[in-house]
């Protein structure tokens, strides 16, 4: 199945959903290196490393940079896209510029390290 190589990055996702749109979860203050911005830009990080291993798996060849920087673009959208859906549609959630540079902060992180050579398979 095509979808297969996928699976990780889909349950990651998943997952970010459901703590992105609890509203049990406390607010944390607008400090960009406080624990809750490293845990969104970690969290994009994982969810971009996952992407991009499924596009691979998928492909069955290296990530070109044209590849990687749509997966960059759905990572940090997709942040993007939840906070809108935190602000809008649920009560005690706010929209927060900080929270979506940090979710693109990580995919950006992921991104160059995958780009950087250290996760290449040598021949």
């Amino acid at each position: 199945m095509r979808w297969k190589p996928f699976l990780p990055a889909l349950l990651w996702l998943v997952a970010i959903t459901f703590l992105s749109l609890s509203s049990n979860v406390p607010m944390p203050k607008i400090d960009f290196f406080s624990p809750d911005k490293l845990a969104h830009a970690g969290a994009y990080a994982l969810l971009t490393a996952l992407l991009a291993l499924g596009v691979r798996k998928s492909k069955n060849s290296p990530l070109s940079r044209k590849n990687l920087f749509l997966i960059f673009c759905c990572a940090a959208g997709y942040g993007a896209f939840m906070e809108w859906v935190q602000g809008t549609y649920f009560p005690n959630r706010f929209f927060e510029y900080y929270d979506m540079l940090a979710n693109a902060s990580g995919a950006l992180f992921a991104i160059v390290i995958l780009n950087s050579g250290l996760f290449k398979r040598k021949n």
